[in-house]
């Protein structure tokens, strides 16, 4: 049995999804054949798609692109200009997880800080500019780039107030700050920070399109206008120009209506969930500082977490498999990373209380 859009499942950061609900979405979709189409992904409902972000994000323009890596690299690329050194976590998804694609393809070379931390300080960011100020051939730093939340750091936040002090940091230093929020709305709602709030910081934001809005693909960059207006140019001499994504578009225009309050309503009631499983003493869910959507879930060994599991998905109730890719991420012994997303609303707490503590 796998999770369908009616489940209630503790993986990802949206719905469940196949290619069989994609395409049942892409048939539901009102008024297809009034779709707008796009050219090499310019124009039509991509455009539309667009100007939604820029008015989300509070920036002058976005541009549409197939993947995070691609929006990631094109912020860094754009920002750093003749520079060609950018300060990165050493944790990030830049850093580990993108093939030294900036080092290879564009000649930036990225500098880790905040070795196994979700986040560097001020006092690192201070040593390796003066490091860098007396070196044997000086290069300048053009950019500075941030995930929040953290992936590989269990979704672990940078606080905002961290975030204001990087961005007086930059700004005495005229160097360039780009986010990497591909998981923007679940760090919004664990905050209750508006998405506008973060976003005001940086130079240029990305954030994903598929990992919750249902698509099979997508990431949508945004900052200024004479930095975005002409990277379609640059998407295409990269190869990422794809010919008609105008249905993608429609997808995640449909699912991104009212997101952002199911997002909020779903956290608020896994917090609640997870807090009263505790207290049934049944259970023990890590909830770390600075979370997001990201918590860890204790068992006692994976023969009786399987069988646990198991009892579950009879009542269409989803924990992750353990012998799914972690993609990097290093759990600790006997424990297993849940999420929160707005599954979660397909069930009230009550039934999904009862069919938890049923099935121990």
């Amino acid at each position: 049995m796998i999770p369908d859009q009616l489940s209630v499942s503790f993986s990802g950061d949206g719905l469940p999804n196949s290619t069989k609900i994609i395409a049942e979405q892409i048939n539901q979709l009102k008024d297809l054949d009034k779709i707008e189409p796009d050219i090499y992904s310019v124009g039509g409902i991509v455009e539309q798609l667009e100007t939604k972000f820029s008015a989300i994000l509070n920036k002058e323009k976005s541009i549409f692109l197939p993947t995070g890596t691609m929006a990631n690299h094109f912020a860094i690329r754009e920002l750093s200009g003749q520079n060609s050194k950018t300060i990165v976590q050493e944790q990030s998804h830049i850093y580990q997880d993108s093939g030294d694609t900036l080092q290879t393809l564009s000649g930036i070379s990225l500098i880790p800080l905040g070795l196994n931390k979700p986040y560097f300080n001020i006092g690192e960011l201070e040593e390796i500019i003066f490091k860098n100020s007396i070196s044997r051939v000086p290069k300048n730093i053009g950019c500075i780039s941030i995930e929040s939340p953290v992936r590989r750091q269990k979704g672990q936040i940078i606080p905002i107030e961290n975030i204001k002090i990087l961005y007086d940091f930059a700004k005495s230093y005229n160097i360039k700050l780009h986010l990497d929020a591909a998981r923007l709305y679940m760090m919004s709602s664990a905050t209750k920070i508006p998405i506008h709030e973060y976003t005001q910081y940086f130079d240029t934001v990305y954030c994903s399109l598929w990992k919750y809005f249902g698509a099979p693909w997508g990431a949508i960059l945004s900052g200024p206008n004479k930095l975005v207006e002409n990277m379609f140019n640059t998407r295409r001499m990269f190869g990422g120009s794809i010919p008609n994504s105008s249905l993608n578009a429609a997808l995640i225009l449909n699912n991104l209506d009212g997101f952002e309050s199911k997002m909020n309503n779903a956290y608020d009631q896994g917090i609640d969930l997870i807090k009263k499983l505790n207290n049934s003493e049944k259970f023990n869910i890590i909830i770390n500082e600075n979370h997001s959507n990201v918590f860890e879930f204790q068992y006692n060994d994976a023969n009786e977490y399987n069988v646990f599991r198991n009892k579950l998905i009879n009542n269409n109730i989803f924990l992750p498999d353990l012998n799914s890719e972690n993609y990097g991420i290093i759990n600790s012994k006997n424990f297993v990373d849940i999420r929160i997303n707005i599954s979660l609303l397909n069930k009230s707490n009550e039934d999904i209380f009862k069919v938890f503590v049923e099935s121990v």
